[in-house]
């Protein structure tokens, strides 16, 4: 059973072990937000905790009533504006559409295995920088993004946080 401290915000995730719970953890650390707790979506049904944001690629049905004041989820073309009526907020991503609420674009490789992208969304663009040679991981860094920005974590501090993440499993963060 998991116990909610006073003032604690629960981001739940679809896929605890993903890629995009990975990044959203080294995220709130780094940027030293100790006030949330990423949590598996079925833990999170499971003891009925109030849930601030929902990050899943495909949002889930809920029975009576929103899990989360806010979904962010992948953007689908085919249900461009389509609401979902589970959720007050809906907060889209892509790494493919413009019309996502968050993109990212200029994707490339630069040297010493370092992936660069843009993030761009409603009233922001910033450049970011994952230790990854692997495009693939965009999609994941984007996702995890937006959910800290919907949580209401400064978009500069997500994007000093991605640069500092490290894909062995460890964060990259220097050591004082």
């Amino acid at each position: 059973m998991i116990e909610k401290t006073t003032g604690t915000k629960i981001i739940a995730v679809s896929d605890a072990n993903g890629r995009e719970a990975y990044f959203l953890r080294e995220i709130l650390s780094d940027s030293g937000r100790d006030s949330f707790c990423v949590l598996p979506l079925a833990e999170v049904k499971a003891g009925s905790l109030p849930v601030s944001v929902l990050l899943a690629p495909v949002p889930p049905k809920t029975d009576g009533g929103p899990c989360a004041q806010i979904c962010v989820t992948r953007f689908h073309k085919d249900t461009d504006g389509e609401p979902l009526p589970e959720f007050p907020k809906v907060v889209t991503y892509s790494t493919e559409y413009d019309s996502a609420d968050f993109t990212a674009r200029n994707i490339r490789l630069l040297p010493e295995q370092i992936t660069a992208f843009e993030i761009v969304g409603v009233g922001i663009i910033g450049r970011a920088r994952i230790s990854s040679p692997d495009p693939v991981e965009v999609e994941p860094a984007l996702a995890a993004s937006a959910a800290a920005i919907a949580a209401g974590v400064p978009f500069a501090e997500i994007l000093e946080a991605l640069g500092h993440i490290g894909l062995s499993g460890t964060s990259g963060k220097k050591q004082k």
